[in-house]
């Protein structure tokens, strides 16, 4: 329970620092989405169980605060968050590499999902082409961002005493 509270506590933490702070890191009009690695990491951490409820408090907060249909995101978090969780016993969690390889992965699917929903909702989007670069950006700087707060999460944990 102190382990899950934990990671609510931080989940509810990156999503403010995402929608205030990370506005002025806007690289070729593409931020970073803290949330979304988050999320991986722990679903990367624990099992599929853990992984959608996670993902599910993350896309309420983003529907609740962001997005115009309500929804979307929670449905798209959850799924992250439980296929990553589900397969977590597979993986070698002290690698680096597969927190980078899944974090690039979720942020393809993200988006993916992200423009198939919409699209069938006919919600007016742009052609994929045209969004690909931002997308290739956001997972460039995902990956390079997971490492640093996979350090510091583990830190958290470590202080803490919660395995």
């Amino acid at each position: 329970m102190k382990k899950f509270s934990l990671m609510t506590a931080i989940i509810v933490v990156s999503f403010i620092i995402q929608t205030s702070f990370f506005s002025f890191f806007n690289i070729l009009g593409t931020v970073p989405n803290l949330s979304l690695i988050v999320v991986v990491i722990f679903a990367l951490m624990t099992d599929g169980i853990t992984g959608g409820i996670l993902g599910i408090i993350t896309g309420l907060m983003y529907d609740a605060m962001i997005y115009d249909v309500f929804g979307v995101y929670t449905l798209i978090y959850f799924i992250i968050g439980s296929i990553v969780g589900s397969y977590s016993d597979d993986m070698l969690r002290e690698n680096y590499a597969a927190y980078t390889t899944v974090t690039a992965l979720a942020t393809m699917v993200c988006h993916f999902l992200l423009y198939i929903i919409l699209f069938f909702l006919k919600y007016r989007v742009g052609s994929a082409g045209s969004i690909l670069g931002s997308i290739l950006i956001e997972i460039v700087f995902n990956t390079v961002l997971v490492i640093f707060v996979l350090k510091l999460i583990i830190t958290i944990f470590d202080k803490l005493n919660i395995k």
